[in-house]
């Protein structure tokens, strides 16, 4: 059973909830939460040009940690699915994630105002960027949110659950149910062999 507590929009999308069930499910689901769900996050970068005083690959590892929200179903079930991203401008400015402009308009980064790289007269970026699919069981940068838990009583659980941007926070913990359930369907046929 769950008991939505309260839920808000800032400064990201969070709710609090009410759990009851044992303890094992209670950590499996924020286990799955923070480390299974997947989601898009940039991976490949080609620089074409880059005289800003950001080495290529701090700019490539900044472009990573940019969360890029998109519907699941875009990219769910997938595989070696790719969006890809341009990111272009000159000095004297900043590039900020809002001037990551990507091929599909569905797709886009979570939040327009995180900077990228800060350019002075005379420097300039140029890149192309691929955005993949992960879960930050292999990197943070696909890491959806955040969660934990207090117990309240035997077998009751307050959680706190926080989306990074890529997707709306009931979804979030509804992809982590998904991932569940298809671990316990696994594990099911595994053991009916």
């Amino acid at each position: 059973m769950i008991e939505v507590i309260e839920e808000g929009k800032e400064p990201v999308e969070w709710i609090r909830f009410r759990l009851k069930a044992p303890v094992s499910f209670a950590n499996a689901l924020r286990r799955a939460i923070i480390s299974e769900v997947p989601v898009l996050a940039i991976e490949d970068v080609n620089i074409l040009n880059n005289n800003s005083a950001i080495y290529d690959e701090m700019l490539a590892s900044r472009l990573g940690l940019i969360p890029i929200r998109a519907e699941p179903s875009a990219y769910l079930g997938k595989k070696d699915f790719k969006v890809a991203f341009v990111l272009k401008g000159e000095g004297p400015g900043t590039l900020y994630s809002r001037d990551l402009h990507p091929e599909d308009p569905t797709i886009a980064p979570a939040f327009p105002d995180i900077p990228v790289v800060k350019m002075v007269e005379g420097q300039a970026v140029e890149l192309e960027a691929w955005a993949t699919v992960g879960t930050a069981k292999e990197h943070a940068k696909w890491q959806a949110g955040h969660a934990f838990y207090k117990q309240t009583g035997p077998g009751e659980f307050e959680f706190y659950v926080e989306s990074f941007g890529q997707m709306p926070v009931k979804e979030l913990i509804r992809e982590a149910a998904r991932v569940l359930r298809e671990k316990g369907e696994s594990l099911g046929k595994w053991a009916g062999k």
